[in-house]
């Protein structure tokens, strides 16, 4: 409880040289989880002649959503669809939105409101606000290219301050492995090798720490998951190979039986054809007698002469 207190302490205490006495009345620390929203009054004093001022929400010198207020209406003027102004004309309050915070969203934003008409332009309040979106931590059973069974502790955060350790029946491990990346935000991957499967089922914990949680993160895992899901993963492979070997053997055969049955269709048709006379030959007979015209005739109609 004491590290994350001292930690937004230090950054109070900091912004106190970067903007002087104004900015300690102005500037706080804002702890989310990612996938969380904050919000950012705008505080600020409107003078009786201001006809006209703006209100724009920057980080990084990069304008993230601007709004601009004439007739008593504000118009947008630039902003992103991860950021919602919000204006309530009843008590004149104004109010910046991030929506589905990320990890890398994690840093200082800046509210100012300015009154632009009258001239001069005049700054009607600043209010600075600092975002940190808590660590993600997961946990997961992976496998090794030799086929042995790990642990991985992945732990995404921002700033890069990070406490991780295993531990087992309360026993402190040394990790296997880790490495830490940087892209946005800074990821940190810790893999732990389990022994040899036994009949004994072990608890296995990955711990971390990080200044902007009020208590460390603790995931647990159970070596028999870890076991059990590598057998279901064997199991499911086995069976796949089986149905797509028995498909294959199937297809084979029916093609092999269409071949057949179109092979035995050929004969019968030769025969038959063999076998059956002309149409011609059976109903037209020629006459021996005279200038050779032809007789239709049938055979029923023949008879002898003695």
């Amino acid at each position: 409880m004491c590290f994350p207190l001292i930690f937004c302490g230090w950054m109070m205490f900091s912004s106190v040289f970067a903007f002087g006495d104004v900015a300690v009345n102005r500037t706080k620390p804002l702890c989310v989880n990612r996938g969380q929203s904050a919000k950012i009054r705008c505080n600020y004093s409107r003078t009786n002649d201001t006809e006209s001022m703006t209100a724009a929400l920057q980080t990084l010198n990069l304008t993230l959503c601007s709004y601009y207020f004439f007739h008593d209406t504000w118009k947008e003027h630039h902003c992103k669809d991860s950021v919602r102004f919000t204006w309530i004309p009843e008590t004149k309050d104004m109010t910046f939105e991030l929506l589905n915070l990320q990890i890398q969203d994690t840093g200082t934003y800046t509210c100012s409101v300015k009154r632009i008409v009258k001239p001069p332009e005049v700054d009607l309040g600043v209010q600075r606000v600092q975002v940190i979106v808590r660590p993600v931590l997961l946990l997961s059973c992976v496998k090794r290219p030799d086929g042995s069974l790990m642990i991985l502790c992945s732990v995404e955060f921002y700033p890069d301050s990070l406490e991780q350790m295993w531990i087992r029946d309360g026993d402190v491990l040394n990790s296997s492995y880790s490495n830490k990346s940087f892209n946005g935000s800074f990821s940190h991957q810790s893999y732990l090798i389990l022994p040899p499967q036994t009949f004994n089922d072990t608890i296995y914990s990955c711990w971390v720490n990080h200044p902007s949680l009020n208590k460390p993160l603790v995931a647990n895992v159970s070596s028999s998951v870890c076991y059990e899901s590598d057998g279901v993963t064997v199991i499911v492979t086995v069976v796949f190979v089986m149905l797509i070997v028995t498909l294959t053997v199937f297809l084979i055969a029916l093609v092999i039986c269409k071949h057949y049955r179109r092979t035995c269709q050929q004969s019968v048709s030769v025969t038959v054809e063999a076998v059956l006379p002309d149409p011609l030959q059976s109903e037209i007979l020629y006459s021996t007698l005279g200038d050779h015209h032809p007789v239709r005739c049938s055979p029923s109609d023949v008879r002898s002469i003695a």
